[in-house]
This record gives structure tokens, sequence and C-alpha cells, in this order.
């Protein structure tokens, strides 16, 4: 088999300010205003039968929910009428966007993210909250062992965004006492963080379910990369 690498958002959260609710004009819709504002760029209700109200978290108290998690995850739209300057949040979780993308293809509706993120900074002055890239990298010969040795023997380091090698302290490595499985670099709760593992052993177990490529590969290694709170314009 030969090497393979796939790229995509993982997992994604946006903002829109809750001002633009107001531009919305309510006529006998069973919808509230704010899912109608995220629908007019997502056609979330045109995509998903199944749907649910409930509470929101971090701060936001109403949720409006797409999808279920018996049918591949859900898509939610959270607000907080008493905290506007928290905006409305959009959340797609990775199986949720899944669902989502698969979704729209069946109804034939094009799904072209660069266009969304724009949409949501220039049209919405929104913004990303947070971003979850992930990188596959299928028969490169690599090893979360072998790089997990290289840190400790200090052969090998990661740099941080100014350039500056990431003390030790800042990575973990997680693993069996013979082998190391993954590596996690920085904090989640940090402006980026970086998880790097063994895909092959993930997918392998019997309820994979992509057991089929990661049998017939030599190794699978998956880089989740994680940004929070991106201003920067799309333009």
């Amino acid at each position: 088999m030969k090497t393979m690498n796939n790229i995509k958002i993982d997992q994604i959260r946006l903002n829109i300010p809750y001002e633009y609710v107001s531009k919305i004009d309510l006529i006998n819709s069973k919808y509230p205003k704010e899912v109608i504002l995220v629908n007019r760029i997502f056609h979330f209700t045109k995509l998903f039968h199944q749907t649910s109200e409930g509470h929101g978290h971090n701060g936001y108290t109403d949720s409006y929910n797409f999808g279920s998690g018996e049918n591949g995850g859900t898509v939610s739209i959270m607000w907080n009428k008493t905290r506007k300057d928290m905006g409305i949040l959009i959340d797609l979780t990775a199986t949720g966007k899944a669902l989502f993308e698969n979704l729209a293809e069946l109804h034939g509706v094009t799904i072209n993210w660069q266009e969304i993120i724009r949409a949501i900074y220039k049209d919405y002055d929104g913004h990303i909250s947070r971003i979850d890239i992930a990188t596959d990298l299928l028969n490169y010969g690599f090893s979360i062992n072998d790089m997990s040795q290289r840190l400790k023997e200090e052969k090998s380091f990661f740099l941080n965004k100014l350039g500056n090698k990431i003390s030790s302290n800042r990575f973990k490595i997680v693993g069996t006492t013979d082998e190391a499985q993954t590596l996690y670099i920085g904090s989640r709760k940090s402006d980026a963080f970086l998880r790097i593992y063994d895909k092959k052993i993930e997918q392998s177990r019997i309820d994979g379910l992509y057991r089929a490529l990661a049998n017939e590969c030599e190794d699978w290694i998956r880089l989740d990369k994680s940004r929070r709170r991106i201003q920067a314009s799309t333009s």
C-alpha cells in the first residue's frame, strides 16, 4: 500500500454577533430567530429531520440541536438572551460535522468551508472560536514510540508559533510500559493544542469504523491540532 495523507477540519465552532438576530423577520416560523439566522448560512433545516431544544453550556442558556447521537452526532446552535455579548455559537462536533456533510451530499447541497468561514467573518462580523484540524499520515514509517524516544533524548523538539522550543514539561506521553501510543503537546485550555496518536491501533479494534484500512496499512498516525479564538480576516 502506497503512502497516503489527508488533511481536514475535524470539528469547528463559529460565533455570530447577536445583533444580527434583530434583522430577522419572524413570520409564522416554528424556528427561533437565532436558528433562522444561522440557517441562512448552513441550511440545517433542509438537511436534518431530527431536532431538539435544550439547555446550552459554557454560559449559553438555550440550545437548538440538529441530529442525534443515535444517527451519528449533533450540530448545536446556542445563545443566551441575557448575555448577548456572547453571540450565537454554532457547534459542530466531529461526528456532527461528518453527518452534516454526508446529508448535504445526499441532498445535493454543496458544502464549501472556505466560503462558509468567509461569510461568517465578512458578512456577519463573526469569528471561529475553535477549529480542530486532523491530519492522517499512512505508511510514512512514523512511530509514536520513536517520536517519544527522540523527545526524551532531546534529538527532536517542538516549536511554538514564535519559533521557540517548547519545554518538555509542556508535552505528555501516554501508552503502555513498552510502547508509547499518544503524544500531547500543550493544554486543551490553551490557544493551541496538539495531539499525535496511533490511529492504526484505534481503528484496528473490532468496532473500528475504518478497520479494513487499518489492517491494510503498515502504520497510521493522526495529528489533531486545535486552535481557539481566531480573529484574523479571511480575505
